[in-house]
């Protein structure tokens, strides 16, 4: 008799423990602070994560999971100014996005085709895939969608701008909103270019600058 109890007790145990054991490697794992590249274990980052970047493969697609930084992030990546010289976000096909950054990102080099973003970004250059908030980087973006303020040393592309795009180069298949620089290009569109050389296939809006050409005229100083 003591022995069958025994036996049912250990039975008992050893299933709890398991129970217990599967539960913990279900719950997603949040971290207050961690280091980047994050680990494919961490889902979520609530506080600041510091290091290298989201990615030190520089290719997106990579992750196993998504995961999610709500705070602040630090890149502190060396190889910032290398990375611009001889990535070419062109050559990436993008998916999905393997990660959300909602506050405010410092980076001495940049997001990639993965990487949304809510809030504030201050970075050397930046390829993700989402912005919403403010955005400025120091030699180009080339992102999928944008939302809000974008401010480029040298160009922006875009392929959906709903906001104001700032930089020497400015680019855009679908604009809603404005665009300020030397040069600016949209598709199609509504809203206003404000440039030395305005350009546009089809604008609901106004052209202002010294040469405006749209589907409709090519004026200088001011087209509509």
């Amino acid at each position: 008799m003591k022995t069958k109890f025994l036996f049912i007790i250990g039975l008992l145990s050893s299933f709890l423990v398991f129970g217990q054991d599967s539960l913990q490697r279900s719950r997603p794992k949040t971290q207050f602070i961690a280091f980047t590249p994050l680990k494919n274990e961490i889902e979520k980052v609530n506080g600041l994560t510091v290091g290298l970047g989201f990615d030190s493969r520089y290719a997106p697609n990579t992750q196993s999971n998504f995961q999610k930084v709500n705070g602040l992030n630090l890149d502190i990546n060396p190889l910032g100014f290398l990375i611009w010289m001889f990535y070419d976000p062109s050559r990436i096909a993008f998916k999905e996005a393997y990660l959300q950054v909602n506050g405010i990102n410092i980076s001495a080099a940049g997001y990639f085709r993965g990487i949304n973003h809510n809030g504030v970004s201050l970075s050397m250059y930046n390829y993700g895939n989402t912005m919403n908030g403010m955005l400025v980087s120091a030699i180009t973006t080339d992102i999928e969608k944008g939302n809000g303020v974008l401010i480029s040393g040298l160009g922006i592309s875009v392929k959906e701008l709903k906001g104001l795009s700032i930089s020497i180069f400015n680019d855009a298949n679908t604009l809603k909103g404005m665009q300020i620089g030397f040069h600016n290009k949209a598709t199609t569109g509504k809203g206003l270019q404000i440039g030395i050389v305005n350009k546009s296939d089809k604008l609901r809006g106004l052209q202002i600058g010294f040469w405006n050409k749209n589907g409709k005229r090519t004026l200088p100083f001011i087209n509509f």
